[in-house]
């Protein structure tokens, strides 16, 4: 039977506010597979999922961000109800302060790198802003990219780099990255690595991860 298993980092001027904290409950039913968990996560700091491939980290990852309903479940995210199957309670994803970093990218192949960022930086009011398109363009060390389109850019490594800076850009409260470096090689996720780190010390997103094989 597979399991998964979490490891956190959180800072520790936050451990003493309880509210800080995802309460997952999901039963999901699939042809040949079910999910059932039950889980207390840190709701600040970075937190990654391990398990076997098929254990449904995905799946995991899919129901946070509103993208799968389980059958029964309840979600609180630092004090919010974002899923309630008894109370008939769904928030639906776009209403949800996340953002959600696949394998691919997935940029706008008609818009520049420079577009692209704007699109997720326009998603948020200017009140609500945490992050401005100089931080993530430095973060993600992309300034040099800004005016290229997409099929312009050289590598996989830069692409993810795009993409990541993007969805820092809508200021989430949640950052869900579901393995955006597992197809990339050795040379590449090292690309992207020491961009990372960066993010994890700074005020920016609280971040949900699943860094080994996908469901």
């Amino acid at each position: 039977m597979s399991e998964l298993t979490s490891s956190s980092f959180a800072p520790d001027r936050t451990r003493s506010r309880p509210a800080d904290a995802i309460q997952a409950r999901f039963l999901v039913e699939h042809h040949g597979f079910s999910l059932d968990l039950d889980l207390t996560l840190p709701g600040r700091g970075v937190t990654a999922i391990f398990g076997q491939s098929g254990s449904g980290k995905t799946t995991l990852l899919r129901c946070l961000a509103g993208l799968a309903r389980p059958k029964q479940g309840r979600l609180v995210v630092n004090g919010e109800v974002w899923l309630d199957t008894v109370r008939n309670v769904f928030l639906a994803t776009h209403k949800r302060p996340l953002s959600y970093v696949f394998q691919e990218a997935s940029l706008f192949a008609h818009l520049s790198v420079k577009k692209n960022l704007r699109f997720g930086l326009e998603r948020v009011a200017a009140s609500e802003r945490r992050v401005d398109l100089a931080q993530a363009t430095e973060l993600l060390g992309i300034g040099h990219l800004l005016d290229r389109m997409p099929s312009g850019l050289s590598s996989g490594g830069e692409r993810q780099r795009v993409g990541i800076a993007r969805a820092l850009l809508t200021s989430p409260r949640l950052l869900l990255l579901d393995e955006p470096l597992a197809s990339l090689d050795q040379k590449r996720k090292l690309e992207i690595l020491p961009y990372l780190a960066p993010a994890r010390r700074t005020r920016y997103p609280d971040a949900l991860r699943e860094p080994r094989a996908r469901r």
